[in-house]
């Protein structure tokens, strides 16, 4: 488990219990009454779902907690955040909006949307408060290694990270729906801010993966 614990001038104000391996059906997803969780609800145009099968989008039930508790709060508020793990405790004094990214990146993460889904591999190692270059160095790392599994069991691997630009494709045009989304579920925002920065944080590297990863080659000098 991942808990994210909010402390303001050294008091517990709310925490968030994240089980990085969970899984369940979509029978599972409990509903709610929030119209911007509706699937329907500024749908995102790459979701394969169905509202017959899911009449909630898996991402925003999972977040609604999150976005109703910070709904009214401005996002340079500053609190100080401790990630507990099972071998190790981060802490880190910042605005809302910055603790709020890496908290949502976890949550949408491992919910049942399949599309986010695909990056479910790096929950298994969250490291929070992740910038662009640590995400990209975690994200590719991770994804070669599951090429490398996939090469020995086939004998076939995607070495030119061609599926890894697709899944960053895919998260820009995620991001950007349901931040829509997210503007509906707040008065404050830190919740947009929040998840706009997620945002950037993909784009960023959607746009010059290959510009960011020549400098990691630098860097591991290859």
């Amino acid at each position: 488990m991942i808990d994210y614990r909010f402390y303001k001038e050294g008091t517990l104000i709310v925490s968030f219990e994240v089980d990085p391996k969970r899984k369940y059906q979509h029978k599972e997803i409990q509903p709610s009454d929030a119209e911007w969780t509706h699937l329907e609800y500024r749908k995102c145009k790459n979701c394969p779902l169905s509202k017959e099968d899911y009449p909630h989008c898996p991402a925003a039930i999972d977040v609604k907690d999150i976005a109703d508790h910070f709904s009214n709060i401005i996002s340079f508020e500053r609190v100080t955040v401790e990630v507990v793990t099972d071998i190790r405790v981060f802490r880190k004094e910042c605005d809302v909006q910055t603790a709020l990214r890496s908290l949502n990146g976890l949550v949408m993460a491992t919910s049942a949307c399949p599309i986010l889904d695909r990056l479910r591999f790096m929950a298994q190692f969250h490291l929070p408060f992740a910038n662009v270059e640590e995400t990209l160095f975690r994200t590719a790392s991770t994804y070669l290694l599951q090429q490398y599994f996939q090469y020995q069991r086939s004998g076939q691997a995607d070495w030119d990270l061609v599926g890894l630009r697709r899944i960053y494709q895919d998260l820009e045009t995620v991001n950007q729906s349901f931040k829509k989304r997210i503007e509906s579920a707040s008065e404050a925002d830190a919740n947009m801010n929040a998840i706009g920065s997620l945002f950037y944080l993909g784009s960023a590297i959607t746009i010059s993966i290959d510009e960011q990863l020549a400098e990691l080659e630098e860097i591991l000098h290859v």
